[in-house]
């Protein structure tokens, strides 16, 4: 049970760094019109960091929860 437990969150941390570096590695494009909305870099960025946050808790509540 506990192989399981590390193997997801082995598995997820590779999902997360590969999400992460997606973000800060793509440079923002700019829109070929003016009526669509240019992105907004720090918004991105959050938008990418808070669920890592929210995995970390779920990974702590399940560690937690598992029979050692």
């Amino acid at each position: 049970m506990t192989a399981l437990f590390w193997s997801a969150v082995v598995a997820c941390v590779i999902a997360q760094l590969f999400i992460l570096r997606a973000v800060f590695r793509t440079l923002p494009i700019l829109p070929s019109s003016s009526q669509v909305p240019t992105p907004h870099r720090l918004t991105e960025i959050l938008w990418v960091v808070l669920p890592v946050g929210g995995l970390i808790a779920v990974f702590i509540g399940a560690y937690r929860a598992l029979p050692l």
